[in-house]
Order: C-alpha cells, then structure tokens, then sequence
C-alpha cells in the first residue's frame, strides 16, 4: 500500500508518525492513532506470561519492531491542532483517509496495514543510508564551510532532489534527501529544513514554487531582512 504523507516524506520517515483518518459520516470529525517503530528488534515471546505463551506460537512475527497506539484510532480535536502537534515534535503526519467508527475490528486491520508498511519503508530508509558512505565524507566538508558556502550548497542540493523528483527518481531523491539533511545539521533551524525537502520532493509546480520560496526565505533570513521574510511567509501560505 502507497502511504499518504501530510508531513514528512516516504523516502526518509523519521520512525514516529501520527495518522489520521476523517469519519465516514462526519468529515470534520477526526480520528488519530501514533506510530512508533522502535530502533531495537524485541522477542516479546520473552515477556509474555506462560499462560499466554501457546498464543504466542500462533503469533507470526515475535519482533516487536513497531506499533500503533491506540491500535484504534480515537477522536482528535481538529486537524490543524494535529499538523501543529506534528511539527513540534517533528513527527511525520500520515492521512489514513476515511474510516468507518461503526466497524471497529476493520479499522483496525487498517491501522495494522498502515503500522506495517510504515515499519517496511522506515527500515528500507535505514538499510539505504547504511550504504551511502558519501553522506559521511560530504558531512565533514560541510562542517568546515562558512554560512554563504552552505547556503550556496543548499540551493544546488535543493535543484538537484527537484530533478529527482520531476524524474521520479526515487534513488537520487532519498540520496539528495540525505545530502540535504546532513547539510541541515549545520545551518539554523529556522531555515525549515525539513520544509525545503517537503516541498522539493513534489513533483509538480507547487513544489518548485514552495522550494523557490523557502530557499529565498533563508537568503532573506542570513541578510536578516526579517520584513522580507515575513512577505515570503505570507506567500508560502497562500500557497499552502
């Protein structure tokens, strides 16, 4: 199954995510569960009473390696409370689309299907960074670059995931992702990263124009024409 990622990118999850589902018979109203994939194989077989322990045998996979709770997703306030949530704990925010609250058992199957494929590509990320050792090399001349050399770095990075994503390139997007956020560790927060990669990982114009915007807005930012970056704010928005 494909994962609808609000926040975040399906080429380099973080191992933590919301989801959300919108109710069938109301739309406004939303439902959410959290997804953790841990970075540690568990046997849970060793933490399970004996009684319990012939369930157990029946079980498929022992490895605790991820999983959601509440395994059903429960009522949430709103969806903007919940995209605010995300990015203050920089979770990644899926959209499990629309449930049925009336069939509590198929919602969640759905939410299983949803904690499994999000554990499959979470461990694909890290198998693929695994074997970029450039990603390592690249960090260290990074490190020694003052801020204008990084930014002039970010922007060439920012080009190049634009590329992969118009060619839907899924090996040069996740090792552009990776150069981008290694770049990343050394320049401020308040540059919005993880925005960049969002939005240059889209493959139509709205991702070219958002990338355009956020890379002028950390021009803006080193300059600290802090009212020009509040003009680029308001157009991202409209955007968005």
């Amino acid at each position: 199954m494909n994962l609808n990622f609000d926040i975040g990118s399906p080429t380099s999850p973080k191992g933590h995510a919301l989801v959300f589902f919108r109710e069938r018979g109301d739309m406004d109203q939303i439902l959410a569960t959290y997804l953790i994939t841990l970075p540690l194989n568990v046997d849970v077989s060793k933490y399970v009473p004996p009684m319990f322990a012939p369930q157990m045998q029946n079980m498929s996979l022992h490895d605790l390696s991820c999983f959601a709770f509440p395994p059903i997703p429960e009522e949430f306030h709103s969806l903007d409370r919940l995209k605010s949530l995300a990015n203050i704990r920089e979770d990644d925010l899926l959209d499990g689309g629309i449930c049925d609250t009336t069939d509590p058992m198929s919602l969640f199957q759905i939410v299983n299907d949803i904690q499994q494929e999000y554990s499959r590509i979470y461990q694909e990320s890290l198998n693929f960074v695994a074997d970029q050792p450039a990603a390592i090399v690249n960090s260290v001349l990074y490190e020694f670059m003052n801020e204008a050399d990084r930014l002039r770095e970010l922007s060439t990075l920012t080009g190049k995931l634009r590329f992969a994503a118009e060619g839907y390139d899924d090996r040069l997007i996740k090792e552009t992702e990776i150069e981008i956020r290694s770049l990343g560790n050394y320049m401020p927060e308040n540059f919005s990263i993880d925005r960049i990669i969002e939005a240059a990982s889209m493959s139509n114009v709205q991702g070219d124009n958002l990338a355009r915007l956020y890379l002028e807005r950390c021009y803006r930012l080193q300059d600290e024409d802090y009212r020009g970056v509040q003009k680029i704010d308001d157009e991202i928005r409209r955007i968005d």
